[in-house]
């Protein structure tokens, strides 16, 4: 019988002890090695002036550009079909030299993208964004490593937080078990130091035993979706709360940030919020820092901003500077940033900035339960179909949810059962799931992708 399937079955004390002994298994994978030296040095690097970073990453740029060149199929292919050389790309301005790389092209064929043998260590991750897109992608130990080096210093030193402090999690694991009714909502890691809430399961029924959790376990960080995170603080201010949860910071990722959320989220919790952005690809980093402004880590990756033909904001295009276990040069993000002006930071520090990540605005679904479900977490419930190309779901009602999929030609009706029980194990078994095979999925009138479009009020789906 397999881990997972011992998981659903077990009882909830021993499915916390499953959850440390995944901790205590993650433990060395992601601080090991060299992490605590990257630490050291990244945050020696953010008070180096802008020209030396700008040398330090043309160093590491003709560094990677080399290795694929040498390395990795794809980019072999590339190179001698446009006739270049690695030595013809020495700096992030001769990148244009080299097209765009779209992620249908990786997902197509992400075999070509790894390095040939011997090759690193390679940890198989995929990721689906918030367009519904999976890919399946490998990354090194150290990449891996150095991630989480650049997160912890770069987002969670800089809203003053330390390893080890007690912390809250709303991302999009899936910790509760189909068949189970009723709460906990959560699971505890002692590894971690930390307790795992459900997105899944966060509606106006739940709300008060997640808040009486919060309130019983009183994490220091808060982390976690901004969808999620949103939806506890209003539920503290409407209920008069406010204060009931009291940690030194809040970080917010993976879904667009507003002003008015921001605000929310400081009046309920008392404390700033960070906001983060960065891609499962491994290809850029951008987080704010202690004065509001946001930063690119250049040791991370090189990101172009490409005025955006459709609208308002700049196209995304970044080059991953860590991970020789897939690299990818010039990927399309499918994300918008507005450029910062040309000025000194107000902080100190010589890493450029944007001025705002503006992202992509999606709706979220709604459960006959009440659960509003954002697409950074509708998201992972595409990412290991087998044969899928892309998903976008549709809501014209709370009782029921339209999937449409792009599929390959092996795509069978177990691939398709496979896509129900994940979808079920995020929204209920109540709701009617309605799955359509589409040869093209609908765009937006600026071209853009989305995961999920609702019509519903914000009121509909709430008891």
């Amino acid at each position: 019988m397999k881990l997972a399937d011992l998981y659903q079955r077990a009882p909830v004390p021993v499915q916390n002890a499953f959850a440390t002994g995944y901790g205590m298994k993650e433990l060395p994978r992601r601080h090991g090695g060299q992490f605590r030296r990257e630490i050291f040095d990244l945050n020696v690097r953010q008070w180096w002036p802008e020209e030396e970073l700008q040398v330090d990453q043309d160093s590491r740029l003709r560094s990677m550009v080399t290795w694929c060149a040498a390395r990795v199929p794809y980019y072999r292919d590339i190179f001698s079909e446009l006739g270049i050389h690695p030595s013809d790309i020495r700096t992030a301005a001769d990148l244009s030299q080299l097209p765009i790389l779209d992620k249908e092209i990786v997902r197509a064929d992400p075999d070509r993208f790894l390095p040939d043998q011997p090759r690193p260590k390679l940890i198989a991750q995929t990721t689906g964004g918030t367009t519904g897109t999976p890919v399946r992608y490998w990354a090194s130990l150290n990449a891996v490593r150095a991630n989480y080096a650049t997160y912890e210093a770069r987002c969670r030193s800089w809203a003053g937080v330390r390893l080890g402090q007690r912390m809250a999690s709303f991302h999009g694991q899936p910790i509760i078990p189909e068949a189970q009714v009723g709460g906990p909502y959560w699971r505890r890691n002692l590894a971690f130091n930390q307790v795992y809430f459900s997105v899944y399961h966060l509606n106006s029924l739940t709300l008060p035993a997640y808040v009486a959790q919060l309130d019983k376990f009183q994490p220091e960080v808060i982390a976690g979706y901004t969808s999620a995170v949103h939806r506890i603080a209003r539920g503290l201010i409407d209920s008069g709360d406010v204060g009931r949860v009291q940690p030194t910071a809040v970080l917010v990722s993976s879904e667009t940030l507003t002003p008015a959320v921001r605000q929310d989220i400081q009046t309920a919790f008392g404390c700033r919020v960070t906001n983060a952005y960065s891609l499962g690809e491994l290809v850029a980093f951008i987080s704010e820092c202690d004065q509001g402004e946001l930063h690119i880590s250049t040791e991370y990756g090189i990101v172009e901003l490409i005025q955006n033909e459709a609208g308002s904001g700049s196209e995304m295009i970044a080059t991953g500077l860590i991970n020789q276990g897939m690299p990818l040069l010039r990927y399309r993000t499918g994300d918008l940033a507005v450029p910062a002006e040309a000025s000194a930071s107000l902080c100190g520090r010589g890493l450029p900035r944007v001025a705002e990540i503006i992202g992509r605005v999606d709706d979220v679904v709604r459960t006959p339960e009440g659960a509003t479900v954002g697409p950074a977490p509708m998201s992972l419930a595409f990412q290991r179909v087998p044969n899928l190309r892309r998903a976008q779901v549709r809501q014209e009602s709370v009782e029921e949810l339209s999937v449409l999929i792009e599929v390959d030609d092996s795509f069978t009706s177990g691939d398709e059962a496979f896509l129900v029980g994940e979808l079920r194990k995020r929204l209920g078994p109540s709701i009617r799931l309605l799955v359509e095979q589409v040869p093209t999925l609908p765009r937006t009138s600026g071209g853009k992708e989305r995961l999920v479009i609702s019509t519903l009020s914000s009121a509909e789906g709430t008891p």
